[in-house]
């Protein structure tokens, strides 16, 4: 198996990690500004691996040790509030700036585990709604005319999956839409699961699923549209999903069209290779996962198999994901 050359001691962590611990940190620092945190519940069930790979994170604080330190093999449910689960996430952003390897591999699992069930919380707490929010700072300079000439237009994407080789992309038709729609059209495009929270970076401004982010300095997903955004062809978005695992994507406009009659949108017309399967661990850990399906005598490969089940990294159908795509019209 290729190993990457070690790092130095002095040498920084790979920028998807940086971005990842940083996200993570951004996310747990919106969470604990929100009084209500202290107390709500949200237990998390942990296996004996999940609850060393935590307990393992220099900066969480002894109080949270010896809530993880049960004396079972089994997966136990831990009674946490969201404050607590918010400064495990901030304990594991941490960390992640100096895991390298199989540890960056665990700590990427584990994080996305808390995450979601901290995200779970906040939806609970968020269902009954609250207040909408201003408009984006996109939406509110947005001229007139440029907003009527991207409605009536459709843009060819190059959606790519960063830090994985060979690259996994596709190439999208898609009319002008707010950010939250072509959140749903990359998950379904590119074949995410879709359960894991996004954002979206362009021009400075970040956008995401509101719920649960009104301290944090990001825009409402679905009140930006992406004509408004990324307006003309060259123009780039980063994608981000699942802040555990840290799936970064490239969203490129190449170029701006008039629809075509007869022709239906959202629409695949190009791609290569299959999706990740979730939670892996991120790029590290499918570019290791794929390096053992591939290779029968891999050590790891009947491991990996019995744990997902049969996967060809090169396999992509543009029929399936055109008809997935007609149930989002």
């Amino acid at each position: 198996m290729a190993r990457k050359k070690p790092s130095s001691p002095g040498d920084p962590p790979p920028a998807s990690m940086t971005d990842a611990a940083g996200m993570l940190a951004t996310f747990a620092a919106g969470v604990l500004a929100q009084p209500e945190s202290r107390s709500l519940a949200a237990d998390l069930k942990l296996g004996r691996s999940e609850r060393a790979v935590i307990a393992g994170a220099p900066g969480l604080d002894v109080g949270l040790k010896e809530q993880l330190d049960i004396p079972s093999t089994a997966t136990k449910s831990i009674p946490f509030t969201m404050d607590e689960l918010a400064r495990i996430c901030l304990a594991l952003s941490e960390a992640l700036l100096d895991a390298e390897g199989r540890d960056a591999v665990k700590l990427l699992k584990v994080t996305g585990k808390v995450t979601d069930r901290l995200n779970q919380a906040i939806d609970e707490v968020e269902q009954a709604g609250k207040p909408q929010r201003a408009a984006p700072k996109s939406q509110r300079t947005t001229p007139k005319s440029q907003a009527a000439k991207a409605a009536g237009s459709v843009y060819q994407l190059k959606v790519t999956l960063k830090d994985i080789r060979p690259p996994v992309w596709r190439r999208l038709l898609v009319p002008d839409c707010s950010l939250s729609m072509l959140h749903e059209v990359i998950q379904v495009a590119m074949g995410w699961e879709n359960y894991h929270l996004y954002d979206f970076e362009v021009g400075g401004e970040h956008y995401t699923d509101p719920r649960g982010m009104a301290d944090l300095d990001m825009e409402d997903a679905s009140r930006a549209r992406l004509g408004q955004v990324a307006p003309e062809a060259k123009a780039k978005l980063r994608y981000t999903y699942d802040f555990g695992d840290n799936w970064q994507h490239e969203v490129l406009v190449e170029k701006v069209v008039s629809p075509e009659e007869g022709m239906t949108y959202p629409a695949c017309i190009d791609g290569k290779r299959a999706c990740p399967p979730e939670d892996l661990g991120g790029p590290w850990g499918y570019m290791e996962f794929a390096e053992a399906i591939r290779d029968p005598e891999h050590e790891q490969h009947e491991e990996f198999l019995e744990w997902r089940g049969e996967f060809d990294p090169e396999a992509f159908d543009p029929d399936a994901v055109n008809k997935n795509l007609r149930r989002l019209r």
